[in-house]
């Protein structure tokens, strides 16, 4: 059977595809034993307390909260978080969706 350009490209992209699904396997194993060794290592550790790591807050004056909140004002009802309806801001949505994720970054982190 004559070897044609396509049946050579065939062949070198499989060699190609089964050269990287060795790599993968071998790889995952490793990265398999390591997690068991993790595994262990945290049975015999003490227990802690749990590290919440929130991001930095930016604070804004009163004069700039004060025209935001003037300008939130003007973009009219927020829209539902899932649909689009008539009449509604979708950057007054977000916004408010901003004040509250502000909120529960400051939540976590208060001291109990």
């Amino acid at each position: 059977m004559p070897v044609t350009a396509w049946t050579m490209c065939v062949s070198v992209l499989c060699a190609v595809l089964l050269s990287g699904c060795a790599t993968a396997v071998s790889s995952g194993l490793s990265a398999a034993g390591s997690l068991a060794s993790g595994y262990f290592s945290y049975k015999t550790a003490e227990k802690g307390e749990a590290v919440i790591v929130t991001p930095p807050l930016v604070d804004y004056s009163d004069a700039i909260q004060s025209t935001a909140a003037d300008k939130l004002e003007q973009l009219g009802a927020p829209c539902p978080r899932d649909v689009v309806i008539a009449n509604c801001s979708a950057i007054a949505r977000m916004i408010i969706d901003y004040g509250d994720l502000r909120r529960k970054i400051r939540a976590a982190k208060k001291p109990d």
